[in-house]
């Protein structure tokens, strides 16, 4: 049996989040306004130093 599935379903979800200050990510230096993919966890930690700012779930009144 493969277990290909398996690995998949171990990858953690990502969030997009958008740098409000120079920051380097996987190596590249990136600038304000970039937009970058994230695990949870990571969006934590760069919400606590000020990297990306803490985002407020929207809500739709539709």
């Amino acid at each position: 049996m493969s277990r290909s599935n398996d690995s998949a379903a171990q990858q953690p979800e990502l969030v997009e989040v958008v740098l409000e200050k120079t920051h380097t990510h996987m190596g590249q230096s990136l600038k304000a306004g970039a937009k970058i993919s994230v695990t949870a966890a990571q969006k934590t930690w760069l919400e606590s130093r000020g990297v990306v700012g803490i985002q407020q779930e929207e809500t739709s009144n539709v």
